[in-house]
């Protein structure tokens, strides 16, 4: 039994204990008459309140508990003589983690800190895992991020974060509800057809309707059809989903809101922008002054304005207006900027902006007048038709808002929209369809309009000065450790055959005579057994196939040293495909999903490569012990894991992958495999 299993039996057995006494370990309710940080502020009253424990201290007849709630931490002392020696033992079975409701006047202790010296306490969760340290959750950063719930518990910055991000959210309400009268809407997620800005969308099946839907990537079209129904002011915060790539400010599925106000052009937009910048950070900061990076923003002065065209010219001193097409291409050349699509000025030169110029956009400013081709949702400018009377709002060298005058003549959206199926067709998959149904709403009219939209994910980076999205994500998007696979008409059928054309298992004699005529090397024909002898003991474990798991590990590198460059596909694809069953194929191939594009999926698929690189790397650390697995410990393991100098060819991302697919930790996962191997040596 694992430490961790081993401590889990403890706290279980501790509930036992709690429950034969006739406690409820897990009551229906409790009457908190404060909060723990009214509690904090009733020194010399009595108090009733409740938290999780989250450190005990014992000194003899007396305890000490940090309890914790939403909204503050407290001391609370519990003593022998107050509690009755009966109540102060159950003490023992209350460990950090647990939930506590104390009552006791709240006084200042001898060491001078503020406590609740309790004279009752009532038993309200037991916990059954233990509590990390800050320390080992900020380790690891996935583990963080997958366990978002002890990061926001145990780290104290990750909840400021977050509370800053709720905070955001009321004030933006209460700004454009409260000081400028836009009402707040709700437009759909499920789209028939995707538009609102340039990307690439999600895809899903809805089976009610036997129909495929796009998932939102802007709000921005049904909320231009509230305009023509009536509305003059509306906001929405929504939840949008593009699929695209995941890096330091972007994520599949983040929020962002979009307000629109009719008779207002994109200089009101900028206005109502602005003042909404500065009642946050009035808010948030109690000032004008915003920390961005190492430097110190002041965002209280007007913002100044300048078109694109002179941005190129006063930061990268590129005479854009001037350039001639191949002048232009050699620079997209030059900087390696390749445009999706069709060639035209206007991408050209948006791309040029945005690869060279943002980074010195430090202080608040407005970039205006955009290449009317790469913003067809914007009015055409009123003083030339090549450009839009589009603007973006940059600080710290990021994007923070994009708006626009709003086109709302339809004949004028209908050619922006043709054009976009154009550049579709050219090989732009980021283009805009061609939505009828949005432009039969506008021809039944539409006043003069104003739009912005702004990613509330960024916005809370800025403000918090956090310049990583996952940080002020609450669960940010990662890779799942058990993916499912998708359910839709064709993924039935595929499943369906699946299984019709699964071949018997051969016996095993016929697998181990496979891999020696195939692997005459020593090493790898060690290597093939270790793996299998894995499997087979993980299959026992679990309760699955044995026999299957354990010629799956014996034939995964069937083909490796005769035919390396083809691997694993010779051996999946000729060697085995006719003679084994679907689910080792399978499995084989998503040990290497780099060559083969199967990522593991079933419980097969993920403990061979949890298996895999794993026990090489075992063998290679067995080697360098006079007693081999004898008495190997995890913790020798692990310190070869990091030391990447050390059998240099075995894939740590690979490893530390393992371990999320099969969700145990370093420590489990070697310890069980030692067991393993130590007892065929």
């Amino acid at each position: 039994m694992s430490r961790i299993d081993e401590t889990i039996q403890a706290k279980i057995d501790k509930r036992k204990s709690l429950e034969d006494q006739g406690i409820n370990p897990h009551p229906y309710s409790f009457d908190k008459t404060h909060t723990v940080s009214q509690a904090r502020q009733s020194e010399g009253k009595e108090v009733r309140t409740a938290g999780r424990v989250m450190a005990i201290r014992e000194h003899g007849k007396v305890i000490f508990a940090d309890l914790r709630d939403s909204t503050d931490t407290i001391q609370v002392m519990l003593r022998a003589q107050e509690l009755g020696d009966e109540q102060f033992k159950t003490l023992n079975l209350v460990d950090p983690g647990d939930y506590l409701g104390v009552e006791g006047k709240v006084a200042t202790t001898r060491t001078g800190e503020l406590s609740i010296l309790a004279t009752k306490f009532t038993f309200l969760g037991k916990a059954l895992r233990p509590l990390p340290s800050e320390w080992n959750m900020a380790e690891d950063k996935e583990a963080r991020f997958r366990k978002r719930y002890l990061d926001i518990l145990i780290n104290e910055d990750v909840k400021k974060t977050l509370d800053a991000r709720w905070l955001i959210e009321k004030e933006i309400r209460r700004y454009l509800q409260d000081e400028h009268e836009f009402v707040e809407v709700e437009t759909p997620v499920f789209q028939p057809l995707y538009g609102g800005t340039n990307a690439t969308p999600f895809t899903t099946y809805m089976n009610a309707l036997s129909t495929y839907y796009y998932l939102r990537i802007a709000p921005e079209l049904y909320l231009k059809r509230l305009i023509v129904g009536g509305y003059e002011k509306i906001f929405e915060i929504a939840r949008n989903f593009r699929n695209e790539g995941i890096d330091q400010t972007h994520q599949p599925e983040f929020t962002m809101i979009e307000w629109y106000e009719a008779y207002a052009d994109y200089h009101r937009m900028m206005d109502v922008t602005e003042g909404l910048i500065k009642h946050l950070v009035e808010k948030l900061h109690g000032g004008t002054e915003l920390k961005v990076g190492e430097s110190t923003v002041d965002i209280g002065n007007k913002w100044p304005r300048i078109t694109m065209i002179e941005a190129l010219k006063k930061y990268v001193d590129i005479d854009f207006e001037n350039l001639k097409d191949d002048e232009i291409k050699s620079l997209l050349e030059k900087h390696s900027i390749e445009l999706m699509g069709e060639f035209t000025r206007g991408k050209a030169q948006f791309q040029l902006f945005d690869k060279l110029v943002t980074k010195s956009l430090i202080d608040p400013i407005w970039i205006i007048d955009y290449p009317r081709d790469v913003s067809p949702l914007s009015k055409e400018h009123r003083l030339n038709p090549d450009l839009a009377e589009r603007f973006e709002g940059y600080i710290g060298g990021k994007e923070l808002a994009d708006g626009w005058s709003e086109i709302v003549d339809p004949v004028d959206q209908r050619n922006i929209f043709e054009n976009e199926q154009k550049r579709m067709r050219a090989g732009d998959e980021e283009a805009h369809p061609l939505d009828e149904d949005f432009l039969e709403a506008m021809e039944y009219g539409m006043p003069p309009l104003g739009g912005i939209g702004i990613g509330i994910d960024r916005l809370v980076m800025f403000l918090t000065n956090t310049w990583s999205i996952k940080e002020v994500i609450p669960f940010p998007t990662l890779r799942p450790l058990h993916p499912v696979e998708p359910i839709g008409p064709e993924e039935t059928k595929k499943k369906v055959d699946k299984l019709e054309t699964s071949q018997d298992l051969p016996e095993r004699k016929t697998s181990v005579s496979l891999m020696e005529q195939y692997v005459t090397n020593d090493a790898l024909r060690h290597h093939c057994l270790m793996v299998a002898r894995a499997m087979e003991a993980y299959a026992r474990e679990l309760g699955e196939d044995e026999e299957l798991w354990y010629q799956t590990g014996l034939l995964h590198d069937l083909d490796w040293e005769k035919y390396p460059d083809e691997h694993p596909n010779k051996a999946v694809n000729e060697i085995l495909a006719d003679d084994y069953p679907v689910e080792l194929i399978e499995a084989i191939k998503a040990h290497a999903p780099d060559r083969t594009g199967k990522q593991p999926e079933t419980l097969l698929e993920k403990y061979l490569f949890a298996c895999d690189e794993l026990s090489g790397l075992m063998h290679a650390v067995s080697l360098m012990r006079p007693n081999g697995f004898a008495d190997m410990k995890a913790k020798s393991v692990k310190k070869k894991i990091k030391d990447k100098s050390f059998a240099a060819n075995v894939s740590r991302e690979d490893i530390r992958q393992g371990f999320e697919l099969i969700g145990k930790t370093p420590d489990e996962h070697i310890a069980f495999l030692i067991e393993v191997f130590k007892n065929e040596e």
